[in-house]
């Protein structure tokens, strides 16, 4: 036990001021957060409300083969990501927004990339329409000759050819803490809502795949 004689001196009337100050500004912020302030995180919640119905309809369907989908509980709106097309010009994420889209990052030198390829080719051919598309970006920076010869070579004929030579989608959703290596997948709305995200391969060809997307893309309002 102690008797008190160590415990700090009352703090100064001033000091006690600035603290309610300070208290006082940071509720202020606070509030502003919750209103939907600078950080547009409000915003952006409430442009994905519907997207957690889809969600919470997919998330029993994220077992075997694709157990290891994160099913998000509060969808967030991606970026607005710009990539090259098959034409060679300048596409965006919002180009894909009337579709559910399996947004796939990969590159050549990325040895689960190229496993994943010729499952991620055969999704698109068993299941791309007009409300659901895989979208792979390749985002090799160097010798850009090889992403179209390592897909010729495996055969991958239902795949359009999507690239960012300079890997900025890559870094711009490692900004987010979305992204930490490759292969790394995303499971959009039509909203442009992230509704999944899936940290390293999967047999995207497989039944529980298949499920999956396609209760997305029926969900989706």
């Amino acid at each position: 036990m102690t008797d008190g004689s160590d415990a700090p001196a009352p703090a100064p009337r001033s000091f006690k001021g600035i603290v309610a100050l300070i208290a006082l500004l940071a509720a202020g912020a606070a509030l502003l957060y919750v209103k939907g302030g600078p950080s547009g995180k409000k915003e952006a919640s409430e442009a994905c409300a519907t997207s957690v119905r889809t969600a919470e309809s997919i998330a029993p369907l994220a077992k075997g083969e694709v157990a290891a989908m994160t099913i998000a509980k509060a969808p967030e709106a991606m970026p607005e990501l710009a990539f090259v097309g098959p034409d060679g010009k300048t596409v965006t994420l919002a180009a894909f927004r009337s579709k559910t889209v399996l947004f796939n990052l990969w590159a050549t030198w990325c040895v689960p990339c190229r496993q994943e390829m010729p499952a991620l080719d055969r999704l698109q051919g068993l299941a791309g329409s007009d409300k659901f598309q895989v979208v792979a970006v390749n985002i090799d920076t160097s010798r850009l000759d090889r992403p179209k010869a390592f897909l010729h070579e495996i055969g991958v004929k239902n795949l359009a050819y999507y690239s960012d030579p300079k890997a900025d989608v890559f870094f711009q959703l490692k900004q987010t803490g979305k992204v930490l290596g490759l292969p790394t997948t995303f499971l959009i709305d039509p909203a442009g809502c992230a509704i999944g995200l899936m940290a390293g391969p999967a047999a995207w060809d497989s039944a529980d795949a298949q499920a999956l997307v396609a209760k997305a893309a029926s969900a989706a309002p």
